[in-house]
């Protein structure tokens, strides 16, 4: 045993200088040792691989298997963003004929909001922005709703915005550029319309 023994011990030094040139060499999968070579023989080796070894870091990992994660990563990725289209394309649908009510309260305007930031095309803002007619002025006073205005002029075409700037002169301009939040309206629309649309809202 003592004879055995002092032969592993002299054999150390060969061992690990031979682990040296073959890491110089990027053969890394040679130095491992016994127990962590028997670990990647058993993940290869067609066995069912147990549920632990998806703790272990890929450079760990036979190549098939690095492959597979990878692939199940970015099938992952595609599945949440397909999510996030349809849940949009959802939330849309659900708004529809509620986007008035909605951005009268506090959770319904950020949702509102939400909807107009992920729209997909300027028809679909559109259509959520027509729902807002007849209560511009209703809107630019309120606390909630004053943000979802504001969303709407900033997300919107300069052209699809002349309803909020008529329906506003048909009120007091003097009024809504004095009130606390009717003033970010008018802001807003300087900010974001053409100088024709704006310029009867300024001189006033």
């Amino acid at each position: 045993a003592g004879i055995t023994c002092s032969k592993s011990r002299k054999s150390l030094p060969q061992s690990t200088e031979m682990c040296k040139q073959q890491a110089e060499h990027g053969d890394f999968a040679q130095c491992r040792a016994l127990p962590m070579r028997a670990l990647l023989d058993r993940l290869g080796s067609g066995v069912q691989v147990l549920p632990w070894s998806g703790y272990l870091p890929a450079e760990l990992l036979p190549l098939e298997l690095s492959r597979g994660r990878t692939m199940g990563a970015c099938q992952e990725q595609v599945t949440f963003a397909a999510g996030q289209l349809v849940g949009s394309c959802l939330d849309n649908l659900v708004l529809g004929g509620r986007v008035w009510s909605l951005s009268q309260e506090a959770p319904g305007c950020r949702q509102v909001q939400s909807a107009f930031d992920a729209a997909e095309s300027d028809e679909i803002r559109e259509a959520l922005a027509s729902e807002l007619r007849g209560h511009v002025l209703q809107a630019a006073k309120c606390p909630h709703a004053n943000h979802v205005l504001q969303k709407c002029i900033t997300v919107l075409r300069p052209g699809a915005l002349q309803f909020v700037v008529d329906e506003l002169l048909l009120g007091s301009v003097t009024q809504i550029a004095r009130h606390k939040y009717g003033c970010r309206i008018i802001q807003r629309l300087v900010e974001h319309c053409r100088a024709s649309q704006v310029q009867k809202l300024v001189e006033i």
